[in-house]
């Protein structure tokens, strides 16, 4: 394992200082005693390359590197990514068939109707009290008042059932 300084690093893959040392400080090369491995920064970088630039730009040397590194994603082969592109069509296919055959419906309009239920339920329940107050005060008969009482609220749940 010979070790080499940041600038030979960088010199020898034609590249600036200010790069290599980016690239020690976002993590993708390891420091050993303050010096570089350079068979293991190498390989480290085609770990996280972007597998398309391989496509684009043929090697320079055996010695470059012929991907430019990116984030820390894993490289995923053509077939791998035609597959998962694929799938996903497959995936977005079967929504579209589901939402036009009735089967499913958009979030946000679920929300809505969930929303304006909850409302009208709520406005309901909150008016019981104006509506029954009298009535309620005037009553003496505790089942009485409990029977007032439920029939309002199945009143109002009734009305919540049969909107549309």
């Amino acid at each position: 394992m010979t070790l080499i300084s940041q600038s030979e690093f960088a010199k020898r893959q034609g590249w600036s200082r200010q790069y290599v040392a980016k690239l020690v400080k976002s993590g993708k090369i390891r420091l050993h005693k303050g010096k570089i491995n350079p068979d293991e920064a190498l390989k480290a970088i085609q770990a996280q390359a972007e597998p398309s630039t391989v496509l684009r730009k043929p090697p320079v040397s055996a010695d470059s590197l012929p991907v430019a590194p990116t984030d820390s994603r894993q490289a995923v082969d053509f077939v791998t990514a035609r597959t998962m592109r694929e799938a996903f069509r497959a995936k977005m296919a079967k929504m579209e068939y589901e939402e036009k055959a009735g089967k499913l419906t958009e979030a946000s309009k679920v929300r809505e109707d969930a929303y304006r239920a909850g409302r009208m339920l709520r406005d309901a329940l909150l008016g019981i009290p104006d509506r029954l107050a009298d009535v309620l005060a005037a009553e003496e008969d505790s089942m009485a008042v409990r029977q007032l009482l439920e029939n309002e609220i199945e009143q109002a749940l009734e009305k919540l059932a049969n909107i549309d």
